[in-house]
């Protein structure tokens, strides 16, 4: 946070004007508060600027909460100093601008519903909300579709089926999430095995960075002309810069989609199903794996196959013999189709109310927490017996182990009591750097955020920090870009 403004010099300069009256007689701080508004008012006169307490509440947290085994988050979690909602790219210039000028941190948001504590205020900040940005624009002869950073993932796959086609990316929380944010974070979603992570989808971006300057890349399919700097803005959660425009990828609507769900005896059976599709050539656009609880508990497989008329069928149909095969059953195809189309609902549930209630956010609960690592196949089984020894170790309940697309990809989820914190904590991390060790990852969807920025190094190493750490110095020398979120 070098450079940064004193946090209760700008809380001062940014509380609402309507608080007191302001004349030749206010104090001095009320006139420098006003001061400080109008100067961005003055950068941006058509600029939504929002200072009422209840809307700074709503805007300066997002999924991770202190039940995630982090009681300290209610005592580090901060009211953003304001919030802006910029409707075009030149507004968002102008307000990165005003921060430079200011020295005040910037915080990109888009639906909050990030898990990591990407889009959290946990120091002074201004939030810059990008749900004004939210235009969608198709090229169906191209299938590619141009979206703000502020569109929901659900508006851009919805624009994009009136032309028979749609967006790869299709996370549980696609009617919150937004282009921003799950590019921010690379994420990846339950047709991840067909489409790949978000990250791959993008074609082209805009961005603005530190200076004000905007960064527009190209929409060419394939270049060979220096660095491809899309890269540096995808998963780098507006460290770097904010994006304010995407241009992605668009798949054709299937003709056929079939969805089966099987009982196998063991989480290992499945992880063996998952390696032997693969070699076999059989390609599901999507495959969970799931297990309720520590072995010898049995697994449930969900396969989603897409494709022309019949070309779906020979893959379930090839599927199916495996599975039978590994002494697997199938189930009725109604239970099937349920659970696929009930994948959105947590998310359609929170999409509902208010995205923050304040008496729920430091409430002695259940804790709970999850870890979503990436590890070698041949390394699956070393890390899955950390983890199930880390839950003995630490008296947790594993809730649930999951084996996401490919045999690479594996998750847990873990519980415990009101009092269970640091146990919930300590079997995470634990987690993270059993697949670390193994020269894994210690995530593959959801981020960094200010969650597991602690692990960054021991993932990297020292000198790629540095490489990393110097980039980020280079673009935003002020340090106003979010920063200390993914180690940065």
């Amino acid at each position: 946070m070098t450079g940064l403004a004193d946090a209760d010099s700008h809380a001062t300069l940014l509380a609402p004007l309507g608080a007191v009256g302001i004349g030749e007689g206010a104090p001095s701080c009320y006139r420098r508060r006003m001061t400080a508004v109008e100067s961005l008012r003055a950068a941006c006169p058509s600029l939504a600027v929002v200072t009422d307490p209840e809307s700074l509440d709503v805007e300066g947290v997002d999924g991770l909460r202190p039940s995630r085994g982090r009681p300290d988050l209610a005592a580090r979690r901060r009211r953003p100093l304001a919030v802006v909602e910029p409707a075009s790219t030149d507004e968002v210039a102008a307000v990165v601008r005003w921060a430079g000028s200011q020295r005040i941190a910037l915080v990109a948001r888009g639906g909050g519903s990030g898990l990591m504590g990407g889009a959290g205020v946990f120091a002074p900040a201004v939030v810059v909300d990008l749900r004004r940005l939210d235009a969608v624009e198709v090229n169906a002869d191209s299938c590619l579709v141009r979206a703000g950073a502020g569109a929901t993932l659900a508006s851009v796959d919805r624009a994009l089926g009136a032309h028979g086609l749609m967006l790869g990316h299709d996370p549980w929380t696609v009617a919150v999430a937004t282009v921003g944010g799950a590019l921010g974070t690379n994420g990846l979603g339950y047709l991840g095995a067909r489409a790949g992570s978000f990250g791959a989808q993008v074609v082209a971006l805009e961005a603005v960075v530190a200076d004000g300057g905007v960064v527009r890349t190209p929409t060419s399919p394939a270049r060979s002309t220096g660095l491809d700097l899309r890269h540096l803005f995808v998963g780098t959660e507006g460290t770097l810069g904010i994006v304010t425009h995407a241009t992605l990828v668009a798949l054709p609507r299937p003709e056929e989609r079939i969805v089966a769900l099987h009982r196998l005896p063991s989480f290992t059976a499945g992880a063996s199903l998952a390696a032997a599709f693969r070699r076999a050539g059989i390609r599901p656009a999507c495959l969970e794996l799931d297990a309720d609880g520590l072995p010898p508990a049995p697994a449930s497989l969900l396969l989603v196959f897409d494709g022309l008329a019949g070309e779906a069928r020979i893959h379930a149909e090839r599927a199916a013999r495996l599975v039978h095969g590994a002494g697997g059953e199938t189930l009725p195809t109604a239970d099937a189709e349920r659970e696929w189309n009930e994948r959105h609902a947590i998310a359609e549930r929170w999409a509902a109310r208010p995205r923050f209630r304040p008496y729920d956010w430091a409430s002695e609960t259940e804790q709970f927490d999850f870890a979503h690592v990436g590890v070698a196949l041949g390394e699956l089984a070393t890390v899955r017996a950390a983890a199930h020894g880390l839950v003995r170790q630490h008296g947790v309940r594993l809730v649930e182990e999951g084996l996401w697309h490919w045999p690479e990809l594996y998750s847990v989820v873990v519980a415990g009591d009101a009092g269970s914190g640091p146990g919930v904590r300590a079997t995470i991390d634990g987690v993270c750097r059993a697949a670390q060790d193994t020269g894994g990852t210690m995530e593959y969807c959801h981020g960094v955020g200010t969650q597991l920025a602690p692990l960054m190094e021991r993932e990297h190493g020292a000198a790629a920090m540095d490489v990393m750490r110097r980039v980020k110095a280079a673009l935003d020398p002020a340090g106003i870009m979010n920063p200390g979120k993914v180690g940065l």
